[in-house]
């Protein structure tokens, strides 16, 4: 427990001042992270072949950047949809390994790309909107409230089985008082750091987000059972990979960002990849 209280006040303060920054230090950031998830997606699923691990993590490393970029919302965004299923599959077509296993593996890594890299790279584009920091730790303290209200509430009033078959220790019970505790929390760091929304929009984005934000964290459980491993990784002392940290971030991150782009119709002002 002190190393893993010791790992997150390293980390904190670093990734709370380059968030605050903005512009490409926190995109710096961002990408940074997205490779060293990706990395570890791909180093569970890829069953030992390092070649794959190395070229599909640089494969979702450039959807990480379209995103960020706002190329994979303009006119190039087919495109980019098209290059994510032909990079995989020529590779593998030309790489098969194991006969019995190469579409699973194939499958997963396509899917790793969008999961480890699509998914938090749109997370990332909430710094890109107006009052972006006031979004960011928005879907911070969803993800982290919903989990950790969800641990003592679970703890101390968990009678009913979530889904035990994934994750044996969730209940009902926790799960309601996670959602109840991020949305709560939603509401006092509104008025502190923003962002700037109507109540009722809050109402409805802040347990929608908490929400996904523990099926984020079931999925990578089904994910990580199904390959056979505990951790995604051991880059973080006493927290294991940096995937683990992020699972539940990387559902409330997107679920945001579409929130605030079709139903509040905010606009991005995204990264530019090369100033001037």
């Amino acid at each position: 427990m002190l190393t893993r209280v010791i790992s997150a006040l390293v980390a904190l303060p670093v990734v709370l001042f380059l968030l605050h920054q903005g512009g490409w230090w926190f995109g710096g950031l961002l990408v940074a992270a997205g490779a060293v998830c990706l990395y570890e997606f791909m180093t569970m699923t890829q069953g030992g072949d390092r070649v794959a691990v190395v070229a599909m993590t640089g494969l979702g490393f450039l959807v990480m950047l379209a995103i960020l970029t706002g190329v994979a919302a303009g006119p190039a965004a087919p495109g980019l949809i098209a290059v994510v299923p032909l990079g995989v599959l020529l590779f593998y077509v030309f790489r098969t390994g194991d006969m019995a296993t190469v579409a699973s593996r194939a499958g997963l890594a396509g899917t790793g790309i969008l999961w480890a890299g699509g998914l938090l790279g749109v997370t990332g584009a909430l710094r890109s909107l107006p009052q972006g920091e006031g979004w960011l730790y928005l879907a911070l303290v969803l993800a982290w409230g919903s989990d950790t209200g969800g641990y003592f509430a679970g703890r101390f009033f968990g009678k009913h089985k979530l889904y035990e078959k994934v994750s044996p220790k969730k209940t009902w019970e926790g799960s309601v008082g996670g959602v109840i505790a991020a949305t709560a929390l939603a509401f006092g760091f509104r008025a502190v750091v923003g962002p700037d929304v109507e109540t009722v929009h809050l109402l409805i984005m802040a347990p929608l987000g908490a929400a996904l934000g523990q099926i984020g964290d079931l999925t990578e459980s089904m994910l990580k059972r199904s390959v056979g491993v505990k951790d995604s990784g051991s880059i973080m002392p006493g927290h294991g990979g940096l995937f683990d940290r992020v699972d539940a971030l990387i559902f409330v991150g997107p679920t945001l960002f579409i929130y605030a782009t079709v139903v509040l119709k905010l606009p991005v002002t995204w990264l530019t990849l090369f100033p001037g």
